[in-house]
């Protein structure tokens, strides 16, 4: 049975925590642990660990609360065959480069600690002036399209990403795109013997069918590009 750690800590949405671990949990029966960031901090929880999930929420305190021992086990985990599923801000935490609401009074550049996706998370992708913090103004449900299978889900998105360049970074792969503006919406990182598995929508937080569809296809590339699953 694979083995979920879920950072719950500065910067996490507590409604994406619960409803990431509602799902694993109740739905398919995982077993699912929470962590602080000074957990991910010590080594400890590698081998113990097939996921790491960075929820949504603010990425910037995630800075501080791994800091750089923590963000080393990170990409240790990953490049030893592990998976990091990264929802929203944890998606752009992930990327080299966080280019957030750009010539907008909440405008935030961020370089990248992990950068297992080589190439900008841009966002908000829809809806940027109505986006606050902590807020529900600037949410949508917006469709995006997987390729594989030809099919269409409807999702939440507040203030997620596009994935700029990831059709041209090397070992990058697109899993979905936004309908509206034919941006990607998630995409996977083959890191080593890991991968990355980054979305800028909130499966958890859509309707059933939508979160289980998402979610079984994440969870099935991640079997396929990561050795530690064999």
């Amino acid at each position: 049975m694979p083995r979920f750690l879920i950072y719950h800590d500065i910067g996490a949405s507590e409604i994406s925590v619960q409803s990431l671990q509602h799902y694993l949990q109740v739905h398919k029966k995982y077993s699912v642990r929470l962590c602080k960031g000074k957990d991910l901090q010590n080594p400890s929880w590698l081998s113990q660990t097939n996921y790491l999930i960075m929820p949504g929420g603010r990425s910037l305190p995630f800075y501080a609360a791994l800091g750089d021992h923590g963000n080393r086990n990170i990409k240790q985990f990953v490049m030893q065959g592990g998976c990091y599923l990264g929802f929203c801000a944890g998606a752009y935490y992930a990327s080299k480069n966080t280019i957030f609401a750009k010539g907008l009074p909440l405008s935030l550049y961020l370089k990248g600690e992990l950068n297992f996706f080589q190439g900008d998370a841009v966002g908000p992708v829809l809806n940027p002036e109505k986006f606050a913090y902590d807020s529900e103004t600037g949410k949508i449900i917006t469709d995006i399209h997987l390729p594989k299978g030809n099919k269409t889900y409807s999702v939440y998105l507040n203030g997620g990403c596009s994935f700029s360049q990831a059709s041209q970074a090397a070992n990058t792969e697109i899993l979905a795109w936004y309908n509206d503006n034919h941006q990607p919406a998630i995409i996977a990182c083959k890191v080593a013997q890991g991968c990355a598995i980054l979305s800028g929508v909130h499966p958890e937080l859509s309707d059933q069918e939508t979160c289980h569809a998402i979610m079984i296809m994440m969870l099935n590339r991640s079997v396929q590009l990561c050795s530690g699953f064999a």
